[in-house]
């Protein structure tokens, strides 16, 4: 048998003062009991118990901790002096017992769950330090929350309002048993059962300011944000982004992201206030009356400008073979440039994105008029030197009132 010992029961074992006592064990039981995960000892909340744990030389059980106040079935662990040191019994149901049960101990380490052999300590202990905002935690936004976990971020805030609903399932990160969650939830407990020490506040609700109250709550909230994500989609969110960025005249670099043109591809842009960069109104219009948004600085092809949009309907998302695989290469990309941001003025070894607006594309859609070059498959392409927009209520004559 190997025994997994969580941090959580070595610190609760740690603080038992009783020896020769028989405590609940918790912790969860696999593949027919050849692995075993410790998690905590008497009262913990986590997980359910799944046998008992004597301390001592000698196996003293109380009357209310025996084999039968516990559903076949258990194990039962005794331990002599410390936890190097642990003999088991597997109980198969009351008259069946496996004596003596040769174990095998791994401790988990926290500290190797970032471990990355190629690059330095020191933006390791930078991205520590991050707080990072994730507004829309549908596929990519989900996605890109698990990688800057995974790659050392340790605060979080996610904000949708959004349910998690059958057809979300076959491209989302969540499973089936989160189904009718919030999506913020159901991802928050998702990346705490990988990355335990991570910090995640949740905001059940859209981002928007129609109110002023709606400006002061998310003002209390993001504030100390090192980087806001606006991956949800939906360009009215991204114009109150936007909005609550350039009113309150915040410090905050914002990373725009979305698929267009039928998930053909993605785009993705930064906006980093620090630099004095154009603006999501300098790049996008408000709908017209017809809902058409259009493009007001990206030099686009014909082919592009025909639609470029981040918005689609549910059909449109349901007839897409293998949008999950198109939305989570976008989100490897979208994660690094995160990343990059993050490191920003320190030495790191990932790639480094010189400009702030990239399209990228599953397939072939940009053509040379030289015959020597071939275009195929996977694409990203930038934009250089995109100017601000004079009408632009930022950026022009305009003011932008937030009553």
């Amino acid at each position: 048998m190997k025994i997994i010992i969580y941090p959580t029961f070595e610190n609760e074992f740690k603080n038992l003062k009783t020896q020769n006592r028989t405590y609940l064990l918790y912790g969860r039981i696999y593949d027919n009991f050849t692995v075993c995960h410790l998690t905590g000892v008497s009262f913990s909340k986590s997980t359910y118990p799944i046998g008992l744990l004597t301390t001592g030389t000698t196996t003293m059980e109380e009357p209310i901790i025996t084999a039968k106040s516990l559903e076949y079935p258990y194990i039962h662990i005794m331990v002599e002096e410390n936890l190097s040191t642990l003999k088991a019994d597997v109980y198969h149901n009351e008259e069946n017992k496996d004596s003596n049960i040769d174990v095998d101990i791994e401790y988990i380490d926290l500290n190797r769950l970032f471990v990355r052999i190629d690059e330095k300590e020191a933006p390791l202990r930078v991205l520590n330090k991050k707080r990072v905002a994730i507004i829309g935690m549908g596929s990519g936004g989900a996605l890109l929350a698990l990688y800057l976990a995974k790659s050392g971020v340790k605060e979080f805030i996610f904000i949708d309002d959004d349910h998690l609903e059958t057809h979300n399932i076959i491209r989302h990160i969540c499973d089936l048993d989160n189904l009718g969650r919030f999506k913020t939830l159901a991802v928050k407990d998702y990346i705490k059962a990988r990355i335990p020490d991570v910090k995640i506040q949740t905001v059940e609700r859209k981002f928007d300011l129609h109110t002023k109250a709606d400006f002061d709550f998310f003002n209390s909230i993001l504030l100390d944000m090192d980087l806001i994500a606006a991956v949800s989609g939906e360009h009215d969110v991204n114009y109150a982004i936007n909005d609550f960025i350039h009113s309150n005249q915040l410090n905050i670099p914002v990373i725009y992201a979305g698929t267009f043109d039928g998930v053909k591809g993605g785009l993705m842009f930064k906006v980093d206030p620090r630099n004095e960069d154009f603006c999501y109104h300098c790049i996008y219009s408000k709908p017209d009356e017809n809902g058409t948004i259009q493009t007001k600085a990206i030099p686009t092809t014909i082919e592009l400008e025909q639609k470029i949009s981040y918005d689609r309907t549910l059909q449109e998302q349901l007839a897409q073979p293998g949008l999950g695989l198109d939305v989570d290469n976008l989100t490897i990309l979208l994660s690094k440039f995160c990343l990059d941001i993050l490191l920003t003025g320190g030495e790191h070894s990932l790639y480094h994105f010189p400009h702030n607006f990239y399209m990228w594309f599953n397939r072939t859609i940009m053509k040379s008029n030289e015959s020597s070059v071939k275009f195929e498959g996977l694409e990203l392409y930038y934009y250089e030197d995109l100017e601000k927009d004079s009408n632009c209520p930022f950026h022009g004559t305009q003011a932008l009132k937030i009553e």
